[in-house]
């Protein structure tokens, strides 16, 4: 087949904020309702945005209208997180509510703000594949810096699954359980992303205890990264029967295990082994087959 004379473009607006702002500021809904992109940080983790009061953007009290003001704020947490978190992420607006505390007049702001920390966090609970649902708060000031109106924004945040994994989740484990027979199902493979639990099925990050287990959903009590593996996680193993429990702080360790978590096993008469993923599922599978109550949480990336 005969190569094309024009190279296939490349080129992508947000990769480049100041040509993106551009595009922004040029969107016709925008420019009718004098809405302007200030500012867009080259990480992506800030935005500024303003709206002027002209005779053709006013109500009849002469202030903004309500539903400017909405629009203002809109689509900016979206684009911050989808550029922050990549192409291995789903991000969608879910949900926004304004709150209108005083007529707007003259010049008003809005600045969207991300830090590392928040990133970090968002990663850690969408580790387990499980959807999330994160709120995003901002405030529309004035030139005098009173508020004029606060937004709620809640979004839909959701890891991809690598390609040919299968995710098992809580709620597909409870409508219909594996049958497995004998003690705890043994892990037939572990790679980096991929778990894959004999009688269960493939999956990210995993739960497991003698005769079942599920993909670990991050969310349902806390855990990330930084803060580490939560009690209410290692609960559900204590009762499923565990007497053994081994904690796995990823391939790369960089999930903590708060000595609190391995406290509240201790305490409760139960061995508890924390180590690197790959060490973990060595020593779980080893466990399984001599037919010890064994359970853990295995991490399946960083």
């Amino acid at each position: 087949m005969k190569k094309s004379f024009f190279p296939q473009l490349r080129f992508k607006p947000m990769d480049h904020p100041r040509i993106f702002k551009m595009i922004v500021n040029s969107w016709p809904p925008y420019l009718g309702a004098a809405i302007a992109v200030e500012e867009i940080a080259r990480d992506w983790r800030t935005i500024r945005v303003a709206m002027k009061l002209r005779w053709y953007n006013r109500n009849y009290v002469n202030s903004h209208f309500g539903g400017s003001l909405f629009s203002m704020t809109d689509p900016f947490y979206m684009l911050m997180l989808i550029r922050n978190l990549g192409r291995d992420y789903v991000v969608w607006d879910m949900a926004a509510r304004i709150q209108y505390l005083k007529p707007g007049r003259g010049k008003v702001r809005a600045v969207f703000s991300l830090d590392a920390e928040r990133l970090d966090d968002i990663r850690g609970k969408a580790e387990s594949g499980q959807k999330l649902t994160e709120i995003f708060l901002v405030d529309v000031i004035d030139a005098q810096g009173e508020k004029v109106a606060t937004v709620k924004k809640t979004l839909y945040i959701r890891k991809k699954a690598p390609a040919g994994v299968t995710v098992t989740t809580k709620e597909a484990v409870e409508q219909t359980p594996p049958v497995i027979e004998g003690g705890s199902p043994v892990i037939l493979s572990s790679k980096w992303g991929k778990i894959e639990v004999a009688g269960i099925g493939q999956g990210k990050d995993w739960k497991i205890w003698p005769s079942g287990g599920w993909v670990w959903d991050w969310s349902e009590h806390g855990t990330g990264h930084r803060r580490g593996i939560q009690t209410g996680d290692v609960q559900e193993l204590i009762d499923r029967g565990c007497q053994v429990v081994i904690l796995t702080s990823g391939r790369l360790g960089r999930l903590k295990v708060p000595l609190e978590t391995v406290e509240f096993l201790e305490t409760r008469g139960i061995k508890v082994i924390v180590t690197g993923t790959g060490k973990g599922v060595h020593l779980y599978n080893e466990y399984a087959r001599n037919g010890a109550a064994v359970g853990g949480l295995f991490h399946a990336t960083c």
